[in-house]
C-alpha cells in the first residue's frame, strides 16, 4: 500500500476516534430547578410524571441525602456557582436594598471566579440559560460571565417575559429580546388569566430555556462545553399553558394544578435538552446534574421531610438531586452519604482534568472516586448553615438545629429520622454541645453580611429595582 495513502487512512480513523477517546474533556449539562420539593419528582415518588428526569436517576446515581447552602435562591446560587459558603465573602441573603455601605456590590464579586470562568480557562465554552440572581452590576451581569446568556437577572420571572416589568427583561447576551405588553397597550388579564396563559404560547419562558439550550449543545457539539439550565419553574409566579393546565384539571387545588403544570412542563423541556445529548452521540461523554435550589414552596410536596423553603428543617435544605455520566457511573446507583451543590465545582473541574488550588478556598470536594467506590467514607463529616436567625450543622448523621438564633436547640439522628420528629436534645445534651461548638467556630470564619433586607445593615440603595443603564436600548 502506498505509505501516503496508508498515513491518510491513519489520520481518518484517529479524527474519526478522537471524540470517545478517554483522554476527551466532557461536556457538563447541569439543570437546576427553583423550589422543586424533594417529594415532587417522579424518582421520589412524587406524583406529577418526570420521565426525563427520572432518566438522569436512573441512568446514574441518586443522592439522597444531597444539600443546597441556604433555603432561598440567591445564597443557594452563589454556593453552588463558587464552590464555597457564600457567607465567606458576605453572600448571606437575597439582594435587597440595604447594605452596609454604598460601596458594596451586592453579588458574587468579580474578583472571584465562578464555574464558566473556571471552566473558560481550561477550554470551555459556557452557557447559561434561565434565572440568574448573582448581582446586577454591569460587570457581574452573566453577559460578562458566560459565552452566551438567555434569560433574566431577578429572583423571579413571569413564564411570558413580555409580562414583566421594564427593570427584569429577557435578555440574549446583550440584547433585550422581551417588551412588555403594558407599552404596547395590552392588558395583562388578557394574557393571564389567574394563572394560565391563554395567549403568546409559542413565547412560553420554559420552553424557551428547553429551545435555547438544545440549541446551544447542537451548536457546541464538537468542543468540551458548560450548559447551564437554571429554570425558574416552579418557581412563582404560578403560571402555566392552558393545555398544560387543563391536562391536570382534575385537581382541586388551584395552585398545586398549576404547579403541576409547571413541573411537567420543566420536565419536558429536560427532555429536549437530554435528546439534544443523545442525538448529538455525546452521551457517554457529558456529566447531567440536577437539583433544586431550595426545597419546596407552599404547593410543592417535600414528603417525607419536614419543613419546606426558607426553614432549616430537611425540607428546606435537602433536595431532589442525581448524576448521570454514562460509561463512568453505574447506572440506577444509590448514594446515602450526604453531599452539598458545593461540591459541583471541584467535581466538574476534576472530570475536565483541571488541579484545584488551595488557594481558592473552595468547601466542595471532588464527588466522582465516592461515586466509583475509589474512595471509601463520607465525603463530609460536617456540613454548615447559617441564615439570619437559622442555624444549622449536619455531622455524620446528627442534625442539630436553631430557628431563634441560638436561643433553642434540636437534635436530630436522621439515619432513623429523616422527618425529624424526634427531638434528642435532652437526652444527648453532651452530643448537642459538641455540633454547637463545631457551629461556632466555623461561623466565626465567615465575613459579616454586606446586603440584603435587613434594615440595620445600614445604607438603603435608592437605585434599587429600578432599570440600569444597561436596560436601555442602543446603550451596547
Amino acid at each position: 500500500m502506498n505509505p501516503r495513502f496508508s498515513l491518510l487512512l491513519l489520520t481518518a480513523f484517529l479524527a474519526l476516534i478522537q471524540p470517545y477517546s478517554s483522554d476527551a474533556k466532557p461536556n457538563f449539562v447541569l439543570i437546576f430547578a427553583d423550589d422543586l420539593g424533594y417529594g415532587d419528582v417522579g424518582f421520589q415518588e412524587g406524583d406529577v410524571a418526570t420521565p426525563n428526569i427520572d432518566s438522569i436517576a436512573n441512568n446514574g446515581v441518586t443522592l439522597t441525602d444531597g444539600y443546597v447552602t441556604c433555603p432561598v435562591c440567591a445564597p443557594s446560587r452563589a454556593g453552588l456557582l463558587t464552590g464555597r459558603y457564600q457567607q465567606s465573602f458576605g453572600f448571606w441573603d437575597n439582594i435587597g436594598p440595604y447594605r452596609v455601605n454604598k460601596e458594596v456590590e451586592p453579588g458574587i464579586p468579580i474578583d472571584l471566579p465562578i464555574l464558566s470562568e473556571r471552566l473558560k480557562a481550561l477550554g470551555y465554552t459556557t452557557g447559561i440559560f434561565g434565572k440568574t440572581h448573582d448581582g446586577d452590576s454591569e460587570a457581574q451581569m452573566a453577559f460578562n460571565r458566560w459565552d452566551e446568556f438567555y434569560g433574566f437577572n431577578n429572583g423571579a420571572s413571569n413564564y411570558l417575559g413580555d409580562l414583566n416589568r421594564e427593570h427584569n427583561p429577557i435578555f440574549h447576551n446583550r440584547t433585550i429580546v422581551s417588551q412588555t405588553y403594558a407599552k404596547r397597550g395590552i392588558k395583562q388579564g388578557s394574557i393571564n388569566k389567574q394563572g394560565v396563559l391563554v395567549k403568546d404560547l409559542e413565547n412560553h419562558f420554559t420552553d424557551q430555556l428547553g429551545d435555547m439550550a438544545a440549541k446551544f449543545i447542537e451548536k457546541n457539539k464538537d468542543e468540551p462545553f458548560l450548559c447551564y439550565l437554571p429554570f425558574n419553574a416552579i418557581h412563582g409566579p404560578f403560571q402555566a399553558p392552558r393545555p398544560l393546565v387543563e391536562k391536570y384539571a382534575h385537581i382541586k387545588d388551584e395552585k398545586r394544578r398549576l404547579v403541576m403544570a409547571m413541573l411537567d412542563s420543566m420536565d419536558q423541556n429536560v427532555g429536549k435538552v437530554l435528546d439534544a445529548v443523545r442525538r448529538n452521540g455525546l452521551e457517554d461523554n457529558t456529566v447531567i446534574v440536577f437539583l433544586s435550589d431550595n426545597g419546596g414552596h407552599e404547593a410543592s410536596p417535600n414528603k417525607p421531610l419536614r419543613g419546606k423553603k426558607g426553614t432549616y428543617w430537611e425540607g428546606g435544605l435537602r433536595v431532589p438531586f442525581c448524576v448521570q455520566w454514562k460509561g463512568k457511573l453505574e447506572a440506577g446507583k444509590t448514594y446515602s452519604y450526604p453531599v452539598i451543590s458545593l461540591d459541583i465545582m471541584p467535581t466538574f473541574l476534576s472530570a475536565a482534568g483541571g488541579e484545584i488550588d488551595p488557594s481558592w478556598k473552595l468547601d466542595g470536594v471532588n464527588l466522582l472516586p465516592y461515586f466509583t467506590g475509589e474512595k471509601k467514607g463520607r465525603p463530609h463529616d460536617s456540613l454548615y448553615w447559617v441564615w439570619g436567625a437559622r442555624k444549622a450543622i449536619r455531622h455524620l448523621d446528627l442534625k442539630a438545629v436553631t430557628q431563634d438564633d441560638g436561643a433553642t436547640w434540636q437534635l436530630y439522628q436522621l439515619a432513623k429520622d429523616i422527618s425529624e420528629e424526634i427531638d434528642l436534645a435532652k437526652k444527648r445534651p453532651e452530643k448537642l454541645a459538641e455540633l454547637m461548638g463545631k457551629h461556632r467556630k466555623w461561623e466565626s470564619t465567615l465575613m459579616p453580611q454586606q446586603w440584603g433586607w435587613k434594615k440595620d445593615l445600614g445604607f438603603k440603595d435608592p437605585e434599587f429595582g429600578k432599570p440600569k443603564p444597561y436596560h436601555a436600548p442602543g446603550y451596547f
